[in-house]
């Protein structure tokens, strides 16, 4: 069962609220979450198992210099924790400020024992000594935190508790993802002083906070700790994935294109498309 170490995170509420109230709890085809319902796969053809694959081998390459066994902690784990990597720990660590959120991924990682640990906290404010963890990995959290400071703050208290020689490896969003215009424009208008505002007030109210950084804002907070890496981790929007179908014929060319992309030019396809992994070897 999770553990509460800290005061009430001071993270987003209404994030917050509904993880605890929705996100972790079955939707309506009553086999998946609401969060994976609304932000998964709609669709899992070939082109796009390949994919996935392919993304989680990279991320598994990027700890390959701690070798195996390494102490692991997941930030913003919630309900659906990293089981791709646990093989790969001696002990894992997962922090979520959704209760209902640990009590799932306690169950998923009860084959760990007391191998596992469960913590309640906010990502801004972490119970943890600095350089605790070998490696720390989180993935689609920090985006959802509505403020830059607040997400600065994160990203300090990530690599804070990591130690020198240790991996961090985060999967984040792309503001500005070159290939899709209308997404770049989009957290254009929203990035701009007054317009993006009232824009937002006429448009329905998305059911997370989405405020994404750029990836420059990203890589600057992030090298007063170490090198970073930025690479592809998807090119595809989640409007993308849940309207161009792989069984139709110019679904399947443009699936085959993301993925070749995503493949042979990482580096590019991070600035191209709308998903990175950002790796960081902490000094």
């Amino acid at each position: 069962m999770p553990q509460t170490e800290t005061a009430p995170p001071k993270g987003s509420n209404e994030v917050k609220d509904f993880y605890d109230l929705h996100g972790w709890k079955l939707g309506k085809s009553g086999d998946r979450t609401l969060d994976l319902e609304l932000f998964g796969n709609w669709e899992v053809g070939e082109i796009r198992q390949q994919a996935h694959a392919r993304r989680l081998a990279r991320i598994r390459d990027a700890y390959a210099c701690l070798g195996a066994g390494f102490n692991l902690i997941e930030c913003g784990c919630g309900g659906n924790p990293a089981l791709f990597l646990t093989d790969l720990c001696s002990k894992y660590t997962g922090v979520d400020f959704s209760v209902t959120g640990l009590n799932g991924t306690s169950q998923k990682l009860a084959s760990m024992g007391s191998n596992a640990t469960f913590v309640a906290a906010d990502l801004c404010c972490m119970p943890f000594k600095d350089a605790q963890f070998d490696a720390a990995y989180s993935a689609h959290a920090l985006y959802h935190i509505p403020s830059p400071e607040a997400q600065g703050r994160a990203f300090d208290e990530v690599m804070r508790v990591v130690r020198p020689g240790g991996v961090a490896v985060f999967v984040m969003a792309n503001p500005r993802p070159l290939l899709f215009p209308g997404r770049l424009a989009k957290r254009l208008i929203a990035d701009t002083p007054l317009l993006g505002p009232l824009v937002d007030k006429l448009r329905p109210k998305p059911p997370l906070p989405y405020n994404p950084m750029t990836l420059g804002w990203m890589r600057s907070r992030l090298q007063r700790f170490g090198e970073v890496d930025i690479i592809s981790y998807a090119m595809a929007s989640i409007w993308f994935d849940h309207h161009i179908s792989e069984l139709k014929a110019y679904g399947r060319a443009l699936w085959r294109s993301v993925a070749w992309l995503e493949q042979n030019h990482p580096k590019a396809a991070a600035y191209l498309g709308n998903f990175v992994t950002i790796r960081v070897v902490r000094r």
